[in-house]
């Protein structure tokens, strides 16, 4: 009996999340989406929140094709191309870390990724660095960035592997793009600049960072004038 009444409640909980979220998208959508896209995110979203699911980036999706003159029909497929991008992303990060279930923030990263041409294995891979999902995340966006500026996913995921598991904080993490493109900018493509990244941050993960090379050396006492 007592199972019974925690389904129960955990069913009615599940029904008003998808009420909130649907309430939620009509209000966000108002006069920026027609009817029947509005239609189609509220049931997605419906969907996406009883999943774990984020539902501002099908939001998102509906609002800039609408904003562009795109047809609804196209709307509609780019609208469900996301839902199926999150929930691949959802589905490798949970396969990554199955005690540690990941939050809205960490499968929206992971699905920017996968829109940049990542798959599933590659954002599994990521995960399984060993890093807080803080720093998943943040190297989930990166990866995805790095292949939009035409590294090869794979060559994006070995870099950004090698980063996180040589315990790059954020912001170093944040500095790979702007560094591959100066490698880029000095003649190497973008396979061969972020291969180039990666074999440096293997070297940091096994040996650490360099040491600090202290205060520079006093200059030398200039030699005493001669006697006239």
């Amino acid at each position: 009996m007592r199972r019974l009444g925690l389904l129960v409640l955990g069913l009615v909980a599940v029904a008003a999340t998808a009420l909130a979220a649907q309430q939620s998208i009509a209000a966000r959508l108002s006069g920026r989406a027609s009817p029947e896209i509005v239609t189609l995110v509220q049931d997605l979203g419906s969907s996406a929140a009883s999943r774990g699911l984020p539902i501002d980036p099908l939001i998102q999706k509906a609002i800039e094709g609408n904003a562009k003159g795109v047809p609804s029909e196209r709307v509609a497929t780019a609208v469900r191309l996301v839902y199926a991008q999150l929930d691949t992303a959802a589905v490798a990060l949970r396969s990554a870390g199955p005690n540690s279930p990941p939050d809205t923030v960490e499968i929206a990263a992971g699905g920017f990724a996968i829109t940049a041409g990542l798959r599933g294995r590659d954002i599994a891979e990521l995960a399984r660095t060993g890093r807080p999902a803080a720093a998943v995340t943040v190297g989930l966006r990166v990866a995805g960035t790095l292949a939009a500026l035409g590294v090869p996913p794979a060559e994006a995921v070995t870099l950004v592997s090698a980063s996180l598991r040589g315990g790059q904080a954020p912001g170093d993490l944040l500095a790979l793009p702007g560094r591959l493109q100066s490698e880029i900018a000095r003649g190497a493509t973008p396979a061969q600049a972020a291969a180039g990244l990666a074999r440096a941050a293997a070297a940091q993960a096994r040996h650490g960072p360099p040491p600090h090379p202290g205060p520079p050396p006093h200059p030398p006492h200039p030699p005493a004038p001669p006697h006239p």
